[in-house]
Formats: C-alpha cells, sequence, structure tokens
C-alpha cells in the first residue's frame, strides 16, 4: 500500500490521553519514546504511564546512555497529573502537539549516573545526582502500525485480546531534533526513534506471558521496519506483527527469525539477526547491540525496576538499542526484549 497520510485514516482522538479508567481492573495507559542520535552516542528509553492501581498517579521513566562506557543516567518518579497534562511524571513530559504528525518531549529535573555494569548485574543504588534536561520534537517518519490491524492480516499472528499488558496498541517511527543538557552541557539533538501508545488492563493473568521481542528503525533513506512478538510459557506465540515501509510503500510482514533474550544478559557487543517476510520479498537484518538497558519485572507487572536483580523470579527486561544493517544501509533502532524464564544474570571475569 503506497501511503499518503500517516494517519491511516485512524481517529486523531485515540492520540489523546483518557481522563478517567474504564473501571476495569487494573486498566493502565501507557506511552514509551525510544530516540537515538548516532552523532552524539547517546540513546534513551522513556517511558510514561499511570500505576496499575491508580489511573490518577503516573510514572515517569528514563533510562539513558551515555557513550564510551561513561554511564547510563537514570530516574523513576510518581506524581498525581490532572488530565490535562497527560502524559506526564514529575521530570517527563510528552504533548501531542498535532496528532500522528508531531510530538514534544522535555525532561528537566534530576537522574542519578551508574555504571551500566552496576545495573547489568543487580538493583539501581542511590549515587551520584545531575541535573538533566532536554526539550526534542519528534516528527512522524513512517505511518501508524496497528497491533490489532497488522495480527488480523495474512502475514499476522496471535491477538491483542490475549495480552496481558494491554488491548490497544500502536507504534509510530519519526525523526527527533532538539536540545538535550548533560552535566551542565547543551548539545544539539538529532536522530530517529519510534514511539507505543498502549491501554487496557495490566498485570493479569500474568501467568500468561513468558517474554517478548520487539525492534524497529528508521534508516536514512527514509525507510523502516518493525517488529513485535509475544509468547506464553509453553512457548505459543500470542502475538506476531510486522511491518515494512519502502519507498512510500507500507506493507504487512511475517516474523521468519527473530532474536530472545539471551541468558547471558550483556551491556553492548550482542550480534543479532532478524528476518522478515512481505509480500515485497524477505528482508533481512543484521545487528549488533550498542546500548542496553537493565530492568527487573516486578510481580504483577507493577512497572520495571531499574537493574537486573539476581536470582530474580520474574525475569527480565532490556530496553537495547542496536544497530541494525538492511541492504548495506544502517541505522540504530529500538530492540527491547525479555524473558521470564530465567533468573542469573552472569558475572563477566
Amino acid at each position: 500500500m503506497v501511503v499518503t497520510d500517516l494517519s491511516l485514516g485512524f481517529d486523531p482522538a485515540r492520540e489523546r490521553m483518557m481522563a478517567e479508567s474504564t473501571g476495569q481492573y487494573r486498566f493502565a495507559e501507557n506511552v514509551m519514546f525510544a530516540l537515538s542520535d548516532p552523532a552524539l552516542g547517546i540513546s534513551m528509553w522513556l517511558h510514561l504511564g499511570t500505576w496499575p492501581d491508580d489511573f490518577g498517579i503516573w510514572e515517569d521513566y528514563v533510562q539513558l546512555h551515555l557513550p564510551n562506557n561513561q554511564g547510563t543516567l537514570w530516574s523513576k518518579s510518581y506524581m498525581r497529573v490532572p488530565a490535562d497534562m497527560r502524559p506526564a511524571g514529575p521530570n517527563l513530559r510528552a504533548q501531542c502537539l498535532e496528532p500522528w504528525k508531531r510530538w514534544r518531549l522535555t525532561y528537566d529535573g534530576i537522574a542519578y549516573r551508574t555504571a551500566p555494569e552496576a545495573l547489568r548485574t543487580g538493583f539501581a543504588q542511590d549515587g551520584a545526582r545531575e541535573i538533566l534536561g532536554f526539550d526534542l520534537q519528534l516528527d512522524m517518519a513512517g505511518p501508524v502500525w496497528d497491533a490489532h490491524s497488522s495480527a488480523e492480516s495474512k502475514h499476522g499472528g496471535g491477538s491483542m485480546a490475549d495480552q496481558a499488558w494491554a488491548k490497544d496498541h500502536y507504534q509510530q517511527l519519526y525523526t527527533v531534533s532538539g536540545t538535550i543538557t548533560i552535566d551542565g552541557e547543551t548539545k544539539p539533538f538529532n536522530g530517529t526513534g519510534v514511539r507505543d501508545h498502549s491501554r487496557g488492563q495490566r498485570g493479569v493473568r500474568m501467568d500468561q506471558f513468558a517474554g517478548h521481542a520487539l525492534i524497529s528503525a528508521l534508516y536514512p533513506s527514509g525507510k523502516g521496519f518493525g517488529m513485535q512478538r509475544m509468547w506464553n510459557p509453553e512457548g505459543k506465540v500470542t502475538l506476531d506483527t510486522a511491518f515494512v515501509y519502502i519507498d512510500g510503500r507500507y506493507e504487512f510482514a511475517s516474523v521468519v527469525e527473530c532474536p530472545r533474550l539471551g541468558r547471558e544478559l550483556q551491556y553492548a557487543g550482542e550480534k543479532l539477526k532478524l528476518v522478515l517476510r512481505s509480500d515485497i520479498g524477505e528482508h533481512h537484518f543484521e545487528g549488533e547491540v550498542v546500548h542496553s538497558g537493565f530492568s527487573t519485572m516486578a510481580d504483577e507487572m507493577q512497572g520495571l525496576n531499574i537493574g537486573a536483580k539476581p536470582d530474580n523470579p520474574t525475569g527480565y527486561f532490556v530496553p537495547a538499542f542496536a544497530r541494525w544493517t538492511w541492504d548495506g544501509e544502517e541505522a540504530i533502532g529500538l530492540t527491547e526484549r525479555s524473558e521470564r524464564a530465567f533468573r542469573n544474570p552472569p558475572v563477566v571475569a
């Protein structure tokens, strides 16, 4: 399908945050923004979401990875947020400037700086703090990727109805520009990323969730891709969705091969392979992880604890970034994976 409207006809009201819960047990609303500036060597995974047991309380969650092993800046905080300010937390705020076209991200607050190895092998600890700020504009560069439509297509599989984390979910690729201030120094920030928006009960039927892979990237030429796969403890895939966007043509795709989170958690250097198949053809991607965030999944999906606690019975959530090569072209994109089937992050000698 040739795209002339990035909204693909979806209602602009879908971009607005809800003022009230539906009343369903543990109903939640969440947005995620993952972005990277290759020139600065900075990647960040940002999350804003309601507390599952109180729809008025919002969490802002940040893991920002600095270049050359300078550390990870992280923060997590909570605030009761008026409906007209959502999605937001005490430090991080996202604003929809024009549905399906432009968003703004701002952060003005304090963050902790921790060595990646410390987060790979344990919970985040209190430590060095510094001021962090950014003001970024996101310009959408690809069509809305709706999970339900993708799953229902001939290339998809599973269903959003079977998910334990949401019942409505979409994503969109974008370019990003603005400024970032770290350690008192302000620099221009220019890069690419992906955002998502989810609604539904979160943390219900978690015994049916065993892991996932969520990968996407936007390339300098304007082409892009995305894939999302979820599975249950028996290994059955409960959601299988993907797309490619090439020369203005948007096509759903099948996931032929995707990388799962390995038993050995690694910050960088892991080699990855991804294969998708669409009506255009078969698409091969070679990846190498450049940054990884580490989180421990809390019981009942009550947020993510920063850092990988050893022997955690509910597994690990790793929002990473990888350099993906597709037909000779490179881009850094979100490479988010989780597993609940293993407990020990390794200790590297």
